[in-house]
């Protein structure tokens, strides 16, 4: 019986040893702990240029509808759909028999009124008439002057020819239909320029400068979908002000000209690539997202002391922008070095080490 007692006894007293021994390697679990393992970032400058890329559709920069301004029968339409034109090419002819006709008439009215205007002028120098005769003979003569320019303009509006250099994107009538007075024939597309429309968020049109620094290089390029590797340079040319109810965006053109290997048509799909190059002093450095946090009122990152291997809040200015990447402008220097996964759980003064 004391035999069994002493084995209780000792075991009670194992078991309390192992229950301190316990204790004590928490205690130690718990001041190693306090160093807190983080990866470490050390930031790099960020790229002198921004650049964003928009989804683009192509479109003819100078589309014209082409019409007489006198209608009757199309006697003469030597034009198909894709074919050059020059300027001054032939498009479409009416008959001209009608049109020549008037100006025959027209010609002998024009002629029998000088003449009569004329002899006016001699009988009044003779007293042969009265001065309101002559009036009248002049009102005739002007009339049929008038009525003669006329007739040579029909003449004239009853072919049509190409205004400038193009291609024909679209013929609307037919040899020998009949037509009206401004009837469009055919749709000329100039090849010289072309357009790219992009649609901009109201966020990015916000932020843009409304004057343009002198230290700010700023550029355009399309890109065709089918010939990404050909960069075309662009210049601005028009943007709505009143953003598109559905998408909240503005339409945004830029025209260039198309490289003489590229068959350029409207509708081709492309990308238009906006680019800025700031040579300002301003030092912009690239940081994760993740290591960047917020308070509510201001941003900031967690600076590791290289030295103590201790870190401390630093507040910083970032740029708007979407992406994994923030490029930070105030607070933050090239090769100083922060804090990136495990930031969330560190605070004032804490003791770090390198998370690998």
């Amino acid at each position: 019986m004391l035999a069994r007692s002493r084995v209780c006894l000792f075991g009670a007293i194992f078991s309390i040893l192992c229950l301190a021994a316990c204790d004590s390697a928490q205690e130690v679990s718990a001041g190693a702990s306090a160093v807190r393992p983080v990866k470490l970032i050390t930031v790099s400058a960020a790229e002198a240029t921004a650049l964003n890329r928009f989804p683009a559709v192509v479109g003819a920069n100078r589309l014209s509808e082409l019409s007489l301004q006198v209608g009757g029968k199309l006697q003469e339409f030597p034009v198909k759909e894709a074919q050059q034109l020059e300027r001054g090419d032939l498009i479409a002819r009416l008959d001209q028999r009608d049109f020549e006709s008037a100006l025959t008439s027209a010609k002998a009215q024009h002629q029998n009124a000088e003449q009569e205007y004329q002899r006016a002028v001699r009988l009044l120098e003779e007293d042969a008439i009265a001065r309101n005769v002559l009036e009248q003979r002049k009102a005739q003569y002007d009339v049929s002057k008038a009525q003669l320019d006329q007739a040579k303009k029909a003449l004239a509006d009853s072919s049509l020819h190409a205004p400038f250099k193009g291609v024909v994107a679209a013929t609307l009538v037919k040899k020998l239909q009949t037509v009206s007075p401004g009837e469009a024939v055919i749709k000329l597309m100039a090849e010289d320029v072309f357009k790219a429309t992009i649609d901009l968020p109201a966020s990015f049109i916000a932020r843009i400068p409304k004057e343009v620094s002198p230290s700010e290089n700023r550029q355009a390029f399309v890109l065709l979908d089918v010939a990404p590797g050909q960069p075309m340079k662009a210049e601005f040319k028009e943007a709505t002000l009143i953003a598109d109810t559905a998408s909240q965006t503005y339409a945004v053109t830029f025209t260039f000209l198309p490289p003489a290997n590229l068959n350029v048509l409207p509708g081709m799909n492309a990308t238009v690539e906006l680019s800025r190059n700031s040579a300002t002093s301003i030092t912009r450095v690239a940081v994760p997202l993740h290591a960047v946090s917020s308070d509510g009122d201001s941003n900031y990152v967690w600076a590791v002391d290289k030295n103590t291997m201790t870190v401390s809040k630093r507040t910083v200015t970032v740029e708007t922008g979407v992406g994994e990447t923030l490029v930070v402008t105030k607070g933050l220097a090239a090769n100083d070095m922060i804090a990136g996964a495990g930031a969330a759980y560190l605070s004032e003064g804490m003791k770090i080490r390198e998370w690998k």
